[in-house]
Protein backbone atom coordinates (compact mmCIF):
# COMPACT_ATOMS: atom_id res chain seq x y z
CA UNK A 1 0.00 0.00 0.00
CA UNK A 2 1.37 3.39 -0.98
CA UNK A 3 2.09 5.85 1.83
CA UNK A 4 0.71 9.29 1.13
CA UNK A 5 2.73 12.14 2.57
CA UNK A 6 0.73 15.19 3.58
CA UNK A 7 1.90 18.64 2.60
CA UNK A 8 3.94 20.56 5.16
CA UNK A 9 1.09 22.88 6.16
CA UNK A 10 -1.44 20.05 6.33
CA UNK A 11 0.96 17.98 8.44
CA UNK A 12 1.53 20.82 10.90
CA UNK A 13 -2.18 21.44 11.40
CA UNK A 14 -2.91 17.71 11.59
CA UNK A 15 -0.37 17.26 14.40
CA UNK A 16 -1.69 20.34 16.20
CA UNK A 17 -5.32 19.22 15.84
CA UNK A 18 -4.51 15.67 17.01
CA UNK A 19 -2.76 16.94 20.14
CA UNK A 20 -5.59 19.38 20.85
CA UNK A 21 -8.21 16.63 20.57
CA UNK A 22 -6.18 14.29 22.81
CA UNK A 23 -5.76 17.06 25.39
CA UNK A 24 -9.48 17.88 25.34
CA UNK A 25 -10.22 14.22 26.03
CA UNK A 26 -7.67 13.65 28.79
CA UNK A 27 -6.93 17.18 30.12
CA UNK A 28 -3.67 15.81 31.53
CA UNK A 29 -1.29 18.61 30.57
CA UNK A 30 -3.79 21.42 31.10
CA UNK A 31 -4.76 20.01 34.51
CA UNK A 32 -1.12 19.73 35.59
CA UNK A 33 -0.35 23.27 34.45
CA UNK A 34 -3.37 24.82 36.15
CA UNK A 35 -2.98 22.94 39.42
CA UNK A 36 0.70 23.80 39.70
CA UNK A 37 0.01 27.47 38.95
CA UNK A 38 -2.79 27.74 41.50
CA UNK A 39 -0.80 25.90 44.17
CA UNK A 40 2.35 27.96 43.63
CA UNK A 41 0.60 31.33 43.55
CA UNK A 42 -1.63 30.66 46.56
CA UNK A 43 1.24 29.21 48.62
CA UNK A 44 3.56 32.15 47.97
CA UNK A 45 0.73 34.63 48.52
CA UNK A 46 -0.07 33.16 51.93
CA UNK A 47 3.63 33.05 52.85
CA UNK A 48 4.01 36.72 51.92
CA UNK A 49 0.96 37.64 54.04
CA UNK A 50 0.07 40.58 51.82
CA UNK A 51 3.55 42.14 51.80
CA UNK A 52 4.42 44.17 48.70
CA UNK A 53 7.01 42.70 46.34
CA UNK A 54 9.71 44.83 44.70
CA UNK A 55 9.52 44.77 40.87
CA UNK A 56 12.61 42.57 40.50
CA UNK A 57 11.27 39.92 42.86
CA UNK A 58 7.76 40.08 41.38
CA UNK A 59 9.14 39.60 37.86
CA UNK A 60 11.31 36.66 38.93
CA UNK A 61 8.38 35.04 40.74
CA UNK A 62 6.10 35.37 37.71
CA UNK A 63 8.56 33.70 35.37
CA UNK A 64 9.55 31.01 37.87
CA UNK A 65 5.87 30.05 38.16
CA UNK A 66 5.44 30.01 34.38
CA UNK A 67 8.63 27.99 33.86
CA UNK A 68 7.86 25.28 36.41
CA UNK A 69 4.25 25.08 35.25
CA UNK A 70 5.60 24.41 31.77
CA UNK A 71 7.93 21.73 33.12
CA UNK A 72 4.95 20.04 34.76
CA UNK A 73 3.05 19.50 31.52
CA UNK A 74 4.92 20.18 28.29
CA UNK A 75 6.99 16.97 28.27
CA UNK A 76 3.77 15.10 27.48
CA UNK A 77 3.81 16.10 23.80
CA UNK A 78 6.07 13.15 22.93
CA UNK A 79 5.54 10.92 25.94
CA UNK A 80 1.90 10.45 24.95
CA UNK A 81 2.96 9.41 21.43
CA UNK A 82 5.28 6.76 22.86
CA UNK A 83 2.64 5.47 25.29
CA UNK A 84 -0.06 5.34 22.61
CA UNK A 85 2.24 3.76 20.00
CA UNK A 86 1.64 6.50 17.43
CA UNK A 87 5.27 7.49 16.81
CA UNK A 88 5.56 5.26 13.72
CA UNK A 89 2.42 6.75 12.19
CA UNK A 90 3.74 10.27 12.63
CA UNK A 91 7.08 9.31 11.09
CA UNK A 92 5.32 7.80 8.08
CA UNK A 93 2.90 10.61 7.32
CA UNK A 94 4.72 13.78 8.42
CA UNK A 95 8.22 15.18 8.15
CA UNK A 96 10.28 15.93 11.23
CA UNK A 97 9.91 19.68 10.75
CA UNK A 98 6.12 19.39 10.46
CA UNK A 99 5.97 17.42 13.71
CA UNK A 100 8.27 19.97 15.37
CA UNK A 101 6.11 22.94 14.36
CA UNK A 102 2.85 21.17 15.21
CA UNK A 103 4.08 20.20 18.69
CA UNK A 104 5.61 23.65 19.21
CA UNK A 105 2.34 25.41 18.32
CA UNK A 106 0.44 23.11 20.69
CA UNK A 107 2.86 23.92 23.52
CA UNK A 108 2.54 27.62 22.76
CA UNK A 109 -1.25 27.36 22.87
CA UNK A 110 -1.09 25.63 26.25
CA UNK A 111 1.31 28.22 27.65
CA UNK A 112 -0.77 31.08 26.27
CA UNK A 113 -3.86 29.78 28.02
CA UNK A 114 -1.90 29.28 31.23
CA UNK A 115 -0.49 32.82 31.03
CA UNK A 116 -4.00 34.26 30.61
CA UNK A 117 -4.89 32.54 33.90
CA UNK A 118 -1.68 33.26 35.82
CA UNK A 119 -1.22 36.98 35.07
CA UNK A 120 -4.57 38.20 36.48
CA UNK A 121 -4.17 35.98 39.56
CA UNK A 122 -0.58 37.14 40.01
CA UNK A 123 -1.66 40.79 39.77
CA UNK A 124 -4.47 40.22 42.27
CA UNK A 125 -2.57 38.10 44.82
CA UNK A 126 0.50 40.32 44.94
CA UNK A 127 -1.09 43.73 44.27
CA UNK A 128 1.09 44.22 41.19
CA UNK A 129 0.00 47.12 39.00
CA UNK A 130 0.83 46.89 35.30
CA UNK A 131 0.65 50.21 33.46
CA UNK A 132 2.49 49.36 30.22
CA UNK A 133 0.35 46.52 28.91
CA UNK A 134 1.57 46.46 25.31
CA UNK A 135 5.27 45.85 26.09
CA UNK A 136 4.26 43.53 28.93
CA UNK A 137 2.22 41.34 26.57
CA UNK A 138 5.07 41.40 24.03
CA UNK A 139 7.54 40.19 26.68
CA UNK A 140 5.11 37.44 27.73
CA UNK A 141 4.75 36.29 24.11
CA UNK A 142 8.51 36.21 23.51
CA UNK A 143 9.22 34.48 26.82
CA UNK A 144 6.50 31.86 26.42
CA UNK A 145 7.55 31.24 22.82
CA UNK A 146 11.09 30.52 23.99
CA UNK A 147 9.85 28.10 26.65
CA UNK A 148 7.58 26.32 24.16
CA UNK A 149 10.27 25.96 21.48
CA UNK A 150 13.01 24.69 23.79
CA UNK A 151 10.56 22.40 25.62
CA UNK A 152 9.53 20.80 22.33
CA UNK A 153 13.15 20.02 21.47
CA UNK A 154 14.08 18.65 24.89
CA UNK A 155 10.85 16.62 25.12
CA UNK A 156 11.89 14.84 21.91
CA UNK A 157 15.32 14.15 23.41
CA UNK A 158 14.02 12.52 26.59
CA UNK A 159 10.96 10.59 25.34
CA UNK A 160 12.80 7.25 25.62
CA UNK A 161 14.70 8.05 28.81
CA UNK A 162 14.04 6.77 32.30
CA UNK A 163 12.87 9.52 34.65
CA UNK A 164 11.72 11.65 31.72
CA UNK A 165 10.28 14.55 33.71
CA UNK A 166 13.34 15.12 35.89
CA UNK A 167 15.71 14.92 32.92
CA UNK A 168 13.39 17.17 30.91
CA UNK A 169 13.68 19.97 33.47
CA UNK A 170 17.44 19.51 33.89
CA UNK A 171 18.00 19.76 30.14
CA UNK A 172 15.57 22.61 29.49
CA UNK A 173 16.66 25.06 32.18
CA UNK A 174 20.30 25.65 31.08
CA UNK A 175 19.23 26.19 27.46
CA UNK A 176 16.50 28.60 28.52
CA UNK A 177 18.59 30.48 31.08
CA UNK A 178 19.73 33.36 28.80
CA UNK A 179 16.15 34.06 27.69
CA UNK A 180 14.89 33.50 31.22
CA UNK A 181 17.20 36.17 32.64
CA UNK A 182 16.34 38.55 29.81
CA UNK A 183 12.55 38.31 30.22
CA UNK A 184 12.86 38.71 33.99
CA UNK A 185 14.90 41.88 33.50
CA UNK A 186 12.44 43.20 30.89
CA UNK A 187 9.43 42.39 33.09
CA UNK A 188 11.05 44.10 36.09
CA UNK A 189 11.51 47.28 34.02
CA UNK A 190 7.84 47.21 33.03
CA UNK A 191 6.66 46.63 36.61
CA UNK A 192 8.81 49.60 37.63
CA UNK A 193 6.88 51.81 35.19
CA UNK A 194 9.44 51.81 32.38
CA UNK A 195 9.95 49.84 29.18
CA UNK A 196 12.69 47.37 28.17
CA UNK A 197 15.72 48.69 26.33
CA UNK A 198 16.11 48.12 22.60
CA UNK A 199 18.98 45.70 23.19
CA UNK A 200 16.72 43.54 25.37
CA UNK A 201 14.09 43.36 22.63
CA UNK A 202 16.75 42.38 20.10
CA UNK A 203 18.09 39.66 22.38
CA UNK A 204 14.66 38.16 23.13
CA UNK A 205 13.60 38.11 19.47
CA UNK A 206 17.01 36.82 18.39
CA UNK A 207 16.96 34.03 20.96
CA UNK A 208 13.56 32.77 19.79
CA UNK A 209 14.65 32.94 16.15
CA UNK A 210 17.87 31.07 16.96
CA UNK A 211 16.14 28.19 18.76
CA UNK A 212 13.56 27.88 15.95
CA UNK A 213 16.43 27.64 13.46
CA UNK A 214 18.14 25.05 15.67
CA UNK A 215 14.89 23.07 15.80
CA UNK A 216 14.54 23.11 12.02
CA UNK A 217 18.12 21.92 11.58
CA UNK A 218 18.28 19.33 14.36
CA UNK A 219 14.81 17.93 14.78
CA UNK A 220 15.04 15.43 11.91
CA UNK A 221 17.98 13.75 13.68
CA UNK A 222 16.15 13.66 17.00
CA UNK A 223 12.94 12.44 15.41
CA UNK A 224 14.32 9.66 13.24
CA UNK A 225 16.78 8.37 15.85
Amino acid sequence: MAIIKLSFRSSVWAVLAKDAVCEIRTRYAAGALVMFALTALSSVSMAMAGAALPPELAAALLWVVLFFCAMAGLARVFVQEQEAGTLLGLRLYASGQAVFFGKMLFNMALLSGLTCLVVPLFSMFFAVEITEWLPFVAVLVLGCAGIAIVSTLTAAMVMYAQGKHAIFTVLTFPVLLPQFLSVISATARILSGGVPEFSEWVFMVGYDAAVVAAGILLFDYLWQD
